[in-house]
C-alpha cells in the first residue's frame, strides 16, 4: 500500500463548498423555471415568479459565500472560485432576463 504525504494543513473552504452547492441548486432552479415558462408561453403564474426569485436570492447568498471563502486563510481555493463564477453568471443572467427583458 503506498503512503501519501500531506505537506501542508490546507483544507478545502467549508465556505467555497457552500457557495458551490448553493450555485448548482439556483442553477438548477433557473433551469425548472426557465424550462416551466417556456412550456407555458410565458403565462407560467405567480408560483414561477417567486422560485425565480427564490434562484436570484440563493445566487447572491452563493456570490456571498464564495467572496468569504476566497477570504479565508490556509484552504485551498478552488470551491471559492467554482462558487463565485457559477454564481456570478447565474446573476449576470438574471440581470439579461429581468432588465434587459431577454
Amino acid at each position: 500500500m503506498r503512503r501519501r504525504y500531506k505537506f501542508t494543513d490546507k483544507n478545502q473552504s467549508r465556505l467555497g463548498i457552500v457557495s458551490t452547492v448553493t450555485g448548482c441548486i439556483a442553477l438548477c432552479l433557473t433551469g425548472g423555471v426557465v424550462a416551466e415558462a417556456y412550456l407555458k408561453y410565458g403565462q407560467a403564474g405567480k408560483i414561477i415568479a417567486v422560485l425565480g426569485f427564490l434562484a436570484l436570492l440563493l445566487a447572491f447568498a452563493g456570490l456571498y459565500q464564495g467572496i468569504r471563502g476566497l477570504l479565508e486563510e490556509d484552504t485551498y481555493q478552488l470551491f471559492p472560485y467554482i462558487g463565485c463564477t457559477l454564481n456570478g453568471l447565474l446573476l449576470t443572467a438574471f440581470v439579461c432576463v429581468y432588465i434587459l427583458g431577454w
